[in-house]
């Protein structure tokens, strides 16, 4: 027999295996070490983004850029969604892919495809693809201070852009380091239009003319004296007084023009998208730096803050580099909370353990089968690139008590061998091993087999529901196996080893103590069995209605340690003004007592992975130690009271926290925990639509806050060119856009190098000549051959109200409304009323559609799964008890143990106020694989002692009663071990109130109230269902 082999070889060769066991210690402590280390796992969708700059319109920017870009990408295998965004200057199109493709293959892809529509697009357009990093790539943020104000905001970003944005961006594993806030130093070239107009010099002239103020040429080789020389030459320009020098052409007259002939040169800053503010003390620059995916946190962080101390070395030492967010900080607290709390729950095993069994160096056994297969958990983790984080440890702490089962049972039947003897040879100690390993063995690996199985439905969650709670069924998966292979080769020679010579009498006189109650209660149970089955079947049918009654919601809060406040408003608000707002709010954060630091951002910072409006703004919130917080105060509250001081007109507060918001607007483009996407294929329509469901939503129950995107909100100069007027007068269609690009548009025309700087040269008409429609309209279109005419003449010149900023959803126009809830509300049940408010209320035009979006997708995405891959399972476990126990009825006994484990879980997760979560259904099914195990040990004696006795002749009622006492009786020390282990193994977690634990309490309280309820089901339900079976089946025989 193969169990009977394996037994022997590892009692035989267990020098031997003890040593292989070393060697796969020491490989997990390298594989713990060399483990990437995060907060949560990156449950962000593969992304990947085209990122294009180009000085336009966002309607230009649609119609010439990101549509082509989205419609050539359209129907590609493994894309998901594509989301194009245009802006002013920019646009993004984000592809989301599909969990199972090769990030590598679609960027290659995807740069194809770009190659093939390129010639179709813009050719001084700008296009790229981002970085390869994550949603959750954010991982450092800090401010440049200088609190003697000795330097402006120009010189600070330089310093950002030259010295540490280069620095940082050298140390291996950062993607990419964005730099927010400061201005962009730039040289204006202010022209007269009169003065330009008298030398009948061209716009198109000066253009040509400006954009050599730095150019460079080479020449072939000159040989001169038996030497090479290679030719080089240039014309350097990098002060103001060169530059008004240089001559641009020559006047009607034939004398030659220089800048300062037409115009001046003043040093000013370039156009900016964003705004950086630091305690509400004023405008610093800041910089983001985004790690590469898969790049160990922990690490990465500590290298960086090694290189911004070198960099301090060689900075104005009264520049300060201040952290405003730093990742590590959570995952060192995360993981410090959960080790911790690990090594409570060990602890409580053994106690547990050593109270019952008191033989303190056999003992040892299950502890070490314990600590070896958590130990070894962290080789295939490593090997499949897993990183270590708050929910792979969490698959170990539901790992626990049950790994401690199995090996628990083997030890006290070995035990209880022991207490029979006075002294015992190695031959008896090896026999009894290899008894009860042949008697338990089969059980207890299909139990332990089943507990593997009742898992698989998690494999089965998708997108980010599934990447959050991965980690979590792989580190349990991989425990439970290396703790089944470690109690079948490891455990048998363990216990050989420290089992000695010597008898046992341990913990008789406890033993019998728990053994007379329990038989006296079964007694008394048995006597009135059909009394007690229809009470706890009572109890069962009341608690249905309250496990449906409890909210529910997609996962609980995770709390980051830090606050995202992003209120959102309607565009068109000044910079100057937008950054005193900035300013003004943050002042007001930084003066809770809770608040430790402040950082506002206003914008996008200059980086593919970031965008935001100008309208959006993001205040990262650090919070001191919670030691340091008001007496009773919580997040919740604290979030409370910053709402109601945060109420500013004209925004709508919402508040989240930094990973979660980033994963939310990448995953849904929403940044609040729900949304409606408006689809159509008119942006004025959309819009209208979208004030629409805001005014019939905003009064809705459970809204707290809802705004629609105001899409036509930008005020735009419309300058229209009449075709023939230009061909009229000779002037070609692209010199007459020069006026609208540069004189009107002042675009950037050059780069000037400085030291290691390019300072951008802009040209533009003097305001005086464009501060009006009438003076725009007055000014001099010069044709190539000197003839003039005013603008007005040549184009329609019109004030427009333009889209700043459209959004594309695989291929169709989309706006955004954001709804923030209350905090007792459901978004599930929220979702559902609203749509039927709107269903009766709105009626929507052909051709356009709404769809909800946020965390309740997950939520509604994941139960759908789970309520059909849940039965599943059931039913293969089932089908596993009938194979290992050739019975069906002993199958559905053991099967029984599911709902009334359900009813202790229900009522201790109401009573402790958690809603169903994604987190709460994985304690329920971690339950039901611990109830089915506990009811298979129970089985076990039970047939056993009925077999026993059905030995001796035919059963009486009578007769069938003893054996089923004698049954549930037999061994009842490893049953009370294992439920108990189970229990007080998780109350660690029940009572810690570390970061990351409002994630495993929820999954611990269901498997704490369902133990309690299973334990009493299965001590003496089961013998009661199992009486009547056998009576039942007595009757039949007869």
């Amino acid at each position: 027999m193969l169990l009977t082999k394996i037994i022997d070889y590892s009692i035989r060769f267990r020098r031997a295996i003890i040593f292989l066991i070393i060697l796969g210690s020491g490989w997990s402590v390298y594989s713990i070490s060399h483990s990437p280390l995060d907060a949560i796992p990156d449950i962000s969708d593969p992304q990947i983004i085209i990122y294009s700059k180009w000085l336009r319109s966002a309607q230009l920017l649609e119609s010439e850029i990101t549509s082509p870009l989205v419609r050539s990408l359209l129907g590609t295998k493994g894309i998901r969604s594509i989301r194009g965004m245009s802006y002013l200057g920019y646009s993004f199109v984000y592809v989301i892919m599909e969990n199972n493709v090769s990030l590598e293959k679609m960027r290659h892809h995807i740069i194809e495809r770009i190659n093939t529509v390129r010639n179709k697009l813009p050719g001084d357009a700008d296009i790229e693809v981002g970085p390869e990093a994550s949603s959750m790539g954010w991982i450092y943020q800090y401010a440049l201070v200088n609190k003697d104000k000795n330097y402006d905001l120009r010189e600070l970003l330089t310093l950002q852009e030259n010295q540490i944005k280069i620095a940082l961006e050298s140390v291996p594993g950062v993607a990419e380091v964005a730099s927010i806030g400061g201005l962009t130093k730039q040289y204006q070239l202010k022209i007269y239009p009169s003065l330009l107009a008298e030398t009948g010099i061209s716009l198109k002239k000066l253009i040509s003319v400006l954009k050599s103020t730095s150019h460079e040429i080479g020449g072939r080789i000159l040989e001169v004296t038996n030497r090479d020389y290679q030719i080089k030459g240039s014309i350097n320009i990098n002060n103001i007084d060169q530059i008004e020098s240089m001559v641009v052409g020559y006047s009607k007259k034939g004398n030659p023009v220089q800048i300062r002939d037409i115009g001046y040169i003043q040093v000013g800053y370039d156009l900016r998208r964003g705004i950086a503010d630091l305690n509400g003390d004023g405008e610093v620059v800041g910089g983001i730096v985004i790690a590469q995916k898969g790049e160990n946190v922990i690490d990465l962080v500590s290298q960086i803050n090694k290189k911004l101390k070198e960099i301090k070395k060689s900075i104005p030492t009264d520049i300060e580099i201040v952290s405003t967010y730093d990742r590590s900080t959570l995952i060192h607290k995360t993981l410090s909370t959960f080790f911790k709390t690990l090594a409570y729950e060990l602890l409580v095993v053994i106690v547990v353990m050593a109270l019952f069994i008191r033989h303190y160096r056999i003992v040892l056994a299950p502890v070490l089968v314990l600590v070896l297969g958590i130990l070894f958990t962290a080789i295939p983790l490593y090997l499949l690139g897993q990183t270590i984080n708050l929910f792979s440890l969490a698959g170990l702490f539901l790992a626990m008590g049950e790994m401690a089962d199995a090996t628990i049972v083997v030890v006290e039947n070995s035990v209880s061998e022991l207490e029979k003897r006075d002294r015992i040879t190695d031959k008896e100690k090896k026999d009894i091993i290899l008894k009860t390993m042949l008697k338990m063995g089969k059980p207890l690996f299909f139990s332990l087999l089943i507990i593997m199985i009742s898992f698989l439905p998690i494999f089965f969650l998708e997108a980010q529901e599934g990447r959050l709670f991965d980690p979590l069924v792989y580190s349990k998966t991989f425990a439970m196996t290396f703790s089944t292979l470690l109690t079948f080769i490891f455990l048998p020679g363990l216990i050989f080893v420290l089992l000695g010579a010597k008898g046992y009498r341990g913990t008789k006189g406890l033993n019998d103590i728990l053994t007379r109650s329990y038989r006296s209660l079964l007694k008394i149970v048995l006597r009135y069995k059909y009394h007690v089955i229809t009470i706890n079947f009572i109890i069962f049918i009341v608690s249905i209605p309250l496990f449906w009654s409890i909210e529910k919601t997609f996962m609980p809060r995770f709390e980051e340690g830090s606050i995202l406040y992003m209120p959102t408003t309607l565009p068109g608000m000044p910079a100057k003004e937008a950054g005193w707002v900035l300013q003004q709010m943050d002042k007001k954060l930084k003066a809770f007592p809770e608040v430790k630091r402040v950082f506002g951002k206003l914008g996008r910072a200059d980086t593919s992975t970031d965008p935001a409006p100008f309208t959006m703004i993001e205040t990262t919130i650090l919070l001191k130690a919670k030691s340091k917080w008001r007496s009773g105060m919580t997040i919740k509250k604290l979030i409370k009271e910053m709402d109601h001081k945060m109420k500013i007109p004209g925004f709508v507060n919402a508040w989240t926290q930094p990973i979660k918001a980033r994963i939310d607007m990448q995953t849904t483009g929403i940044q609040t925990p729900v949304g409606i996407k408006v689809i159509g294929e008119n942006i004025e329509q959309i819009e209208i639509l979208g004030r629409k469901v805001e005014s019939l939503l905003k009064d809705l129950t459970g809204t707290r806050s809802i705004i629609s995107e105001r899409i036509s909100e930008g005020y735009f100069i419309d300058v229209q060119f009449d075709t023939d007027k230009l061909a009229h007068l000779g002037i070609p269609s692209d010199e007459a856009l020069l006026y609208v690009q540069f004189a009107l548009g002042g675009d950037n025309v050059a780069w000037i190098r400085h030291k290691r700087s390019l300072i951008p040269l802009s040209v533009q008409y003097t305001v005086d000549y464009i501060n009006t429609i009438e003076k725009i309209g007055r000014l001099m279109v010069i044709a190539p051959n000197g003839d003039a005419a005013p603008l007005s003449e040549l184009a329609t010149i019109k004030v427009k109200k333009l889209p700043e900023m459209l959004r594309h959803e695989d291929g169709f126009l989309t706006g955004y409304i954001y709804i923030n809830l209350e905090d007792e509300v459901s978004p599930m049940t929220y979702v559902e009323q609203a749509k039927q408010l709107l269903s009766e209320k709105l009626e929507l035009p052909d051709g356009y559609r709404l769809e909800w979006s946020g965390q309740f997708e997950y939520q509604l995405r994941a139960e759908r799964r789970l309520y059909i891959i849940i039965p599943l399972v059931l039913l293969s476990i089932g089908i596993l008890l009938v194979f290992t126990f050739k019975s069906f009825v002993e199958a559905i006994l053991i099967l029984l143990s599911i709902p009334f484990a359900l009813v202790g879980g229900v009522w201790l997760q109401w009573a402790l106020g958690y809603p169903m979560t994604i987190a709460v259904w994985i304690g329920y099914i971690a339950l039901y694989a611990v109830a089915v195990q506990t009811g298979i040990i129970m089985i076990i004696f039970l047939r056993q002692s009925f077999n026993q006795k059905l030995m001796t002749g035919k059963m009486s009622p009578t007769d069938i009663e003893t054996a089923t006492i004698d049954g549930a009786v037999l061994r009842l020390r490893p049953k009370l071990i294992t439920v108990c282990t189970t229990i007080l193994s998780l109350f660690p977690i029940l009572l810690s109130s570390g970061a990351g634990m409002e994630i495993m309490k929820p999954i611990a309280a269901p498997m704490v109230g369902g133990m309690i309820t299973s334990s009493i089901h299965v001590l003496f339900l089961t013998p009661c269902l199992f009486a009547i079976t056998k009576e039942i089946m007595a009757k039949r025989t007869k």
